[in-house]
């Protein structure tokens, strides 16, 4: 789930957003077997840090069962630290509501905290996150990540990204990305080259989801909502 925050208020509000993407990456992994997807998040924020929001995208994990729909349902605290740095603690359940997969549950639980600093044209973000229980048996998760960055001016930024996962019972991975959008009024385009690790056999009964690919996305930002 990825979401462009708004610019902090001193009111509380409703931010809103409807992308097209070519291709549904969750840590370098297609989650839509290489196919285009159409997402949508509502996202609520308050004047004392307190947010809550959900994110809706298309999935399909290329299996007959597979589910079409993902909800991550989140909610958090952001904490200023200094009038650069932010605190992040936020709670996340991911959940897949027409799932028909025979077996243990798709969806799962996530807590985790994240550092934001802002430094000119940077903004620099260090991301940790555990799943007591990943999805369809997967056990524990531990997740690091960096991300930074670069405002070029006109509305152009420059983003790169890398994480690394630990999954008790799959695969561990890296992945990592890098790219750029280009924002115009209520418009963001986005493309990004996006990769990981992981070998066509670690990536379980479907290996057409792993490899490395450019990534396109098309955004419309909603009017900003104050009340």
């Amino acid at each position: 789930m990825a979401l462009l925050a708004p610019a902090a208020h001193a009111q509380s509000g409703l931010y809103s957003q409807v992308t097209l993407t070519s291709d549904y990456r969750y840590q370098g992994v297609s989650s839509t077997n290489r196919k285009p997807a159409l997402q949508g998040v509502i996202h609520h924020f308050r004047p004392d840090g307190w947010y809550a929001g959900v994110f809706a995208s298309q999935v399909d994990y290329g299996y007959a069962e597979s589910p079409n729909v993902e909800l991550d349902v989140y909610g958090g605290k952001t904490l200023k630290l200094d009038p650069k740095t932010d605190l992040k603690l936020q709670a996340l359940g991911t959940i897949f509501p027409d799932d028909r997969t025979p077996g243990p549950t798709l969806g799962f639980v996530q807590g985790g905290a994240s550092i934001i600093r802002r430094e000119g044209p940077w903004t620099l973000t260090g991301l940790a996150t555990y799943v007591p229980q990943g999805s369809y048996g997967a056990g524990q998760v531990w997740r690091a990540e960096a991300a930074a960055d670069y405002a070029l001016g006109h509305g152009v930024t420059l983003k790169a990204l890398a994480g690394h996962q630990t999954t008790e019972r799959r695969p561990d991975r890296s992945y990592w990305s890098l790219g750029g959008e280009v924002r115009w009024k209520a418009v963001i385009l986005e493309a990004r080259y996006q990769d990981t690790d992981l070998s066509r056999r670690d990536c379980g009964f479907n290996p057409d989801i792993c490899g490395a690919s450019v990534v396109g996305a098309v955004s419309l930002v909603l009017p900003l909502i104050l009340f």
